[in-house]
């Protein structure tokens, strides 16, 4: 059933089916369910005054309407780690994909030219980056599936790159997951672009795994930190925390990070947030600038990362599941596919878009499993490089096209 409500009646859990009045120049394409009060702050900023929802595919407006300071105020509240948000189960779609695509090669751009700016010592402009960070939140919230699957795909032309930028994308997600306000989540997706800037400064030997040098190559690697900290000192207008943020995401709550060797709760809590979605990418990023691990086996090592806040850990694995939308798994059958819908009822069954044989070594038509309702299974995680997959070239000219609803 359709109903039309008020921005101020809409609420965690709804299901919005579009837009219906908005006042701002902006055009919102809003469709999806609402996970978060940050969703419907952001929807408000943008001048959306109406919406209609779908209750059978959402909750129900309930009679008595909330209103915008309650709003305001549950977007304000400290994180609570014992909520469960709800987990997206919505399916990849051809027109999301390309949409994020788009959005993908802009911010990559924009990035390069950051990085570029830095590299030859000129002036850096942070704004620019504020600016891209409200249009990868805009994504993030309506179109998460998507951006999720496109970060899993490492296009590896630039690891330092993509890595910002996938820093960026799962900052927001998982601070939004933790229950951290609207203002919190845009400070973290932009502490996720500039937070390993400082890395364009080091020599390219020393762009591998930390635990890969030692001695004073790792004494050297480590000065990142300022690095990426000068380039942003003179910014007047960024606020403390995005500097706490980029000065502290090596930190862990064990004492064994760096610069300070910070532990507890001395460390800024989004900073705490930022060193679980660092390591995520990072372990998960083509070598030389990362470990090449399949997305299980990363989220098994934060799992058992002791320097890390595991309350933050669990919530990015519920955020993403065991097998996140984009991963490539390897079924039992012999196909290779990408994840392309979560199912929260059985993380280990979700939907594959299969388009490869192992037995014969060629790629085959894209198509639709739901593991829940055949004897298919998947046996491992694994990466593209196990089969010499040009994943990005695949996914660009095939599987976005391919993708229906």
């Amino acid at each position: 059933m359709l109903q039309r409500i008020a921005i101020d009646d809409l609420t965690p859990g709804m299901y919005v089916n579009r837009v219906l009045d908005e006042t701002g120049k902006v055009k919102v394409r809003s469709k999806g369910v609402v996970r978060s009060d940050a969703v419907i702050n952001q929807l408000r900023s943008k001048g959306v005054e109406f919406v209609e929802i779908d209750t059978d595919k959402g909750k129900a407006h309930t009679a008595e309407p909330s209103s915008s300071s309650a709003a305001e105020a549950a977007s304000e509240s400290p994180p609570d780690n014992d909520v469960n948000h709800e987990v997206s189960s919505e399916p990849l779609t051809s027109d999301g994909l390309k949409a994020a695509e788009q959005l993908f090669q802009k911010a990559m751009a924009i990035q390069q030219n950051f990085l570029n700016q830095l590299k030859s010592g000129k002036g850096a402009d942070v704004n620019k980056l504020s600016t891209l960070t409200q249009d990868i939140l805009e994504c993030v919230f309506e179109n998460q599936a998507a951006m999720i699957c496109l970060s899993m795909v490492q296009r590896g032309n630039d690891s330092l790159l993509e890595h910002s930028l996938n820093c960026s994308i799962h900052m927001a997600i998982l601070a939004d997951a933790a229950g951290f306000d609207q203002q919190s989540v845009e400070y973290a997706s932009l502490a996720g672009l500039l937070m390993d800037t400082g890395m364009v400064k080091l020599p390219a030997e020393l762009c591998v795994p930390e635990e890969q040098l030692s001695g004073t190559d790792l004494m050297m690697y480590q000065t990142h930190v300022d690095e990426s900290l000068a380039a942003i000192e003179h910014s007047d207008d960024l606020p403390e925390v995005v500097k706490d943020i980029v000065s502290q995401h090596h930190e862990r709550i064990d004492g064994s990070g760096y610069p300070k060797g910070l532990s507890g709760n001395d460390i800024e809590p989004l900073a705490q947030l930022a060193a679980v979605v660092d390591e995520f990418s990072r372990l998960g990023m083509p070598a030389p600038f990362g470990n090449a691990m399949p997305t299980s086996k990363v989220l098994k090592a934060l799992a058992n990362n002791k320097g890390l806040e595991q309350t933050l850990v669990n919530r990015l694995i519920g955020v993403l599941g065991i097998y996140p939308v984009g991963s490539l798994v390897k079924l039992k059958s012999g196909k290779l596919g990408i994840v392309s819908r979560r199912n929260p009822s059985n993380l280990l069954q979700p939907q594959i878009m299969t388009f490869y044989s192992i037995n014969s070594g060629h790629f085959q038509e894209v198509k639709r499993v739901d593991l829940a309702k055949g004897s298919d299974e998947i046996e491992s995680s694994i990466g593209p490089d196990e089969f010499a997959i040009n994943l990005p070239k695949f996914f660009t000219e095939v599987f976005i096209p391919q993708v229906s609803e």
